[in-house]
Parts: structure tokens; sequence; C-alpha cells
């Protein structure tokens, strides 16, 4: 099972420098999710970072990281994860992440749905 973090930051042109950082640790994955093309335009601009963690560590140093990285700026971002999201600046990374990360490890021990379950009842 994976866990997915969505980040996104008020200033799109830190997101560069958010996936760089965020990047190389082992079990996280960092990719740019662009956004739907406006009308007339190339559609170039991203959206929001999706950063996927391994189950176990790798959900505690990509938080981890994230609160590095936004107490390092003067920037606010949006974390989400599963239907929770929570805004976070520089000020209160280290109060708010913890709860980023307890949220990404209660997706990492919920139970899978079992395969072929329906839903929509």
């Amino acid at each position: 099972m994976t866990v997915e973090l969505r980040v996104r930051v008020n200033d799109g042109g830190r997101l560069e420098d958010l996936r760089e950082w965020m990047g190389g640790h082992p079990g996280v994955t960092v990719r740019p999710v662009a956004r739907a093309p406006e009308r007339n335009s190339q559609g170039t601009v991203w959206d929001f970072l999706a950063v996927v963690c391994a189950t176990g560590g790798p959900v505690v140093a990509a938080v981890r990281a994230l609160q590095i990285w936004i107490e390092a700026q003067v920037t606010e971002i949006e974390v989400e994860v599963g239907d929770r999201r929570v805004k976070v600046t520089s000020r209160t990374a280290g109060a708010v992440l913890p709860q980023v990360l307890a949220a990404a490890q209660a997706l990492e021990t919920a139970p899978e749905p079992a395969e072929g379950a329906d839903d929509s009842a």
C-alpha cells in the first residue's frame, strides 16, 4: 500500500524547488501534476505535487522533509491527505504537520476494500 500527499504552493515558482527537495528520499516518489489547460494556453503550469510514499518510514521522512522546507520559506502551502486538507505556513509547520502525518498513517493502516466489493449501495 502507498499513501499520497498532494502539496500545493501559493507561489507556483517554488514548486520545482520543493520537488527537488522532496525527491531523493527512499520510498518517496514526487511528481508534478499539471493543471487542466486554460483556453488558448499550452497548459504547462503545475497544479500540485503528488508525493507518493511507501508504507512505514517513508511517510515520516516525507512529512519531516516537507516541514523543514516550509520552515525555511516564507510561504503558505496546502497539503491534502485523503479527504483532509490543511493549510500550513512557516510559523505553523511544526504544530500542524503532525496532523498531516497522523492522517497519512491512518490511511496506511486502513483496511483495503475487498476485491470486487461495491460501495454503491
